[in-house]
């Protein structure tokens, strides 16, 4: 048989491959990456928590398998305080829930044990057209030590066909753990689209109780249609429970929100809220209204809303000039029970149709929530407001404005105060914040503490802690609790003399609702501890 000729065979291949004339694939090549540092505190005992993102930008078609990635614990403090470490993909997804570290098709690259030194940990899975995203993430032990820094370099990176090496694999910052940092909710648990405004208390078994507006539809404020939520811990702040109802919104302008929470001298647990137009939609015919609930059973259970309007303002009061105001709101969070056992919280008050100014008015009573009083006007133009009782029995109350943060004192148990002024050390955003009794020489402790908290920075972010030892004259300590995105806070006192805090964070979610607890000791780097009352 006469041979044919090589070129010829190959033009006959080439014309009958079914593929002929199509373009030919290209092979997924890594053209681009970005390291993305997380730089939030951690807790001990959490688990999937975010050190390092790695964004991986690809050109080509289809898939390719991984092959390994190496990175180095540069940073870290003590290697024996992680655990284990995880590292997941999403895909083109740049959010991560490490409490569901595996939905919407995301996957799990590799476990590794910590160790010193470069590591090279072999990879799962395959990496894809266009976006990646890589999360590094540490399982924190129980055992972790508070102050303790998390960190980590990636040095690399293969697949199957290449091997890309990271331009700045340890981006500025870290990750501090405190004693705890636990996520309570985020956008789209049960059901509701936010949660917002915190409050907290310490309860009479030792529980931690929180309420919150758990905002179904949207993040805005009433009239939208917004429920009232508690959750209990009876693990320091560990684990939370399931949310209990206190208040069911019925609807737009039939909503619940800004609740406050006071525990009571007798264990009884009192919420303060408000319903109905909004602050802006109310007037005195049509007022926004006022409701209390409260629980017995240290925040299981709660008395369905009970409505005091009338006892406050609005056109069915009595009194001829509350009678007249057009809307009110609480200061959320964390109310006050003075020693002798008088209930009190602060309202910012719109007084006038005309124009949209808020003022400050106390609100107590002095049979456990039965009836409610209201105080002479405290601070002009102030919005949401806290107060804390002084060892000499006044009543210092601090208030949101822009800047330096107001305060008033009452000599009289919080019917009359003082004069407007402002404290030099606080300072920041105009945004709800806290102040609480720590410890009081009244008691037996070795010293007066009072702690503050507010947004350190011109916008909602940095909320820091202040620490007065003069009974709210000047705050010479501070330190950041939440360094990025942050905004209403509240503060509670466990059982065991650490400090607790319900706080906002991160609205670009928008916001996470947080438990964070930390010691004395932490707060004031080594300077100040707390020891039990004598």
């Amino acid at each position: 048989m006469k041979k044919l000729p090589l070129l010829l065979i190959a033009s006959l291949l080439i014309l009958t491959n079914p593929f002929f004339g199509l373009p030919t694939q290209e092979e997924i090549k890594i053209t681009a990456s970005t390291v993305i540092q997380d730089n939030n505190f951690s807790g001990r005992g959490n688990d999937n928590e975010e050190i390092l993102r790695l964004e991986l930008q690809t050109e080509g078609s289809g898939e390719v398998a991984f092959g390994s990635l190496v990175l180095n614990m540069k940073g870290t403090t003590d290697i024996c305080d992680i655990e284990e470490i995880k590292i997941y993909s999403t895909g083109a997804s740049e959010t991560f829930d490490p409490r569901k570290p595996l939905v919407k098709g995301a996957q799990i690259l590799a476990t590794a044990a910590p160790q010193g030194g470069e590591m090279t940990i072999p990879l799962n899975g395959s990496l894809s057209a266009e976006i990646n995203n890589i999360w590094v993430t540490f399982k924190v032990k129980e055992t972790a030590k508070e102050g303790n820094q998390l960190d980590a370099e990636v040095i690399s990176i293969s697949t199957e066909t290449e091997t890309h090496w990271f331009e700045n694999g340890n981006p500025e910052g870290r990750r501090e753990i405190l004693l705890r940092r636990t996520l309570v909710y985020g956008p789209g648990d049960y059901g509701s689209a936010n949660y917002r405004i915190p409050a907290i208390t310490t309860a009479a078994d030792g529980s931690l109780v929180i309420l919150t507006d758990k905002r179904k539809n949207n993040s805005i404020d009433l009239p939208e249609d917004i429920d009232i939520v508690a959750n209990r811990s009876t693990d320091g702040g560990k684990t939370w429970s399931e949310p209990f109802l206190v208040a069911e919104g019925q609807g737009y302008g039939k909503g619940f929100g800004d609740a406050v929470i006071i525990r009571s001298n007798t264990g009884k647990l009192v919420a303060l809220f408000v319903g109905g137009p909004g602050l802006w939609g109310s007037t005195a015919e049509n007022p926004q209204r006022t409701y209390i609930s409260t629980s017995d059973d240290h925040g299981q259970t709660w008395t369905p809303p009970r409505d005091i309007t009338a006892q406050i303002y609005g056109a069915e009061c009595s009194d001829p000039i509350r009678s007249q105001w057009q809307s009110l709101f609480f200061g959320s969070g964390h109310a006050l029970c003075t020693r002798e056992g008088r209930l009190m919280a602060v309202m910012a008050v719109r007084e006038t149709l005309e124009n949209r100014r808020l003022h400050n008015y106390a609100v107590y009573s002095d049979d456990d929530g039965e009836s409610w009083h209201v105080s002479e006007r405290a601070i002009s133009d102030g919005d949401e407001a806290k107060v804390v009782e002084l060892n000499n029995g006044d009543i210092l109350m601090s208030s949101r404005t822009k800047g330096n943060r107001l305060w008033a004192k009452s000599s009289d148990g919080g019917i009359t105060w003082g004069p407007k002024n402002s404290w030099e050390e606080i300072w920041g955003n105009a945004c709800d914040a806290d102040i609480i009794r720590y410890t009081s020489t009244k008691d037996g402790y070795d010293k007066d503490r009072i702690l503050h908290t507010l947004p350190n920075h011109s916008t909602r972010r940095n909320v820091t802690m202040w620490l007065s030892n003069d009974e709210g004259t000047t705050w010479p300590v501070k330190k950041t609790i939440a360094r990025n995105e942050s905004a209403y806070s509240s503060i509670t006192i466990l059982p065991d003399g650490t400090i607790g805090v319900y706080i906002e964070e991160d609205e670009t979610a928008p916001y996470k609702m947080y438990f964070l607890n930390f010691s004395l000791d932490w707060l004031t780097d080594g300077e100040d501890r707390f020891t039990s009352a004598e």
